[in-house]
């Protein structure tokens, strides 16, 4: 995952330099960019099962308490006594778990799916692709032939050969609010607003520092962006 430079002509990632490899066209030193790919499932992926639960559980809570409440407003702590004898919590509990299961069969007929993470000048971009063949992986992602075709068209990156694009997450700099650096699991975690987690990007261990750095060197600027931890660097400079 090295620094590289994007021509607008080919369209097409190249090492940094004055020039393009393919076409000879120059090249902006603003185009220079982290790069970098993975294949993962989203079955064993946390961040994903934290997107769904972060939902699920906090819709799960309420209608507890709304079933609850409402009984005693009607019947009184009698009531509830009643309600909760009759079996409440195990039938919420049934329902919670079978939630849990059709979320586990949806990750499963998603299958593989290959992610491109890009830094660049503008933000952070993070497309999600499947094979064009997979029809049950992207029903399972709630999309269909029509919506991937409207967002490869919006999308200013050319198609991949074999695959289609399902995702994309775009992420300026300055709507950043939070970006949680978790070294031990070389991940970082984009927040917008500073609640709510927008991004979950892994990296190669060792492309860690590398990014790190670029993205602590673009959100500088950005008075309302908080990264945690903060550099070390600057907590020496200010002693």
């Amino acid at each position: 995952m090295p620094l590289v430079n994007y021509c607008k002509k080919c369209r097409a990632e190249t090492p940094l330099g004055e020039s393009c490899p393919y076409c000879g066209g120059k090249l902006a030193q603003t185009g220079e960019m982290i790069s970098f790919g993975l294949v993962r499932k989203a079955g064993k992926e946390w961040f994903a099962w934290n997107n769904m639960l972060r939902i699920l559980l906090p819709v799960w809570v309420l209608t507890v308490a709304i079933v609850i409440l409402s009984e005693m407003a009607a019947s009184g702590v009698n009531g509830v006594e009643a309600l909760l004898e009759q079996g409440l919590m195990r039938t919420m509990i049934a329902i919670l778990a079978a939630a849990l299961g059709v979320i586990w069969l949806m990750f499963a007929l998603q299958g593989r799916e290959s992610v491109h993470v890009v830094f660049d000048k503008q933000g952070v971009h993070v497309r999600t692709y499947i094979p064009r063949h997979n029809t049950i992986g992207l029903y399972a992602r709630f999309a269909t032939p029509y919506t991937v075709e409207r967002l490869t068209e919006t999308d200013e990156r050319p198609e991949l050969e074999g695959l289609m694009l399902v995702r994309r997450v775009t992420l300026p700099w300055n709507d950043i609010r939070r970006v949680k650096i978790w070294h031990e699991g070389s991940t970082m975690l984009f927040f917008r607003p500073s609640f709510w987690q927008v991004a979950a990007v892994r990296l190669p261990y060792a492309e860690m520092p590398e990014a790190e750095a670029y993205v602590r060197k673009k959100l500088k600027r950005n008075k309302k962006a908080k990264v945690q931890p903060p550099d070390p660097m600057e907590k020496k400079k200010k002693r």
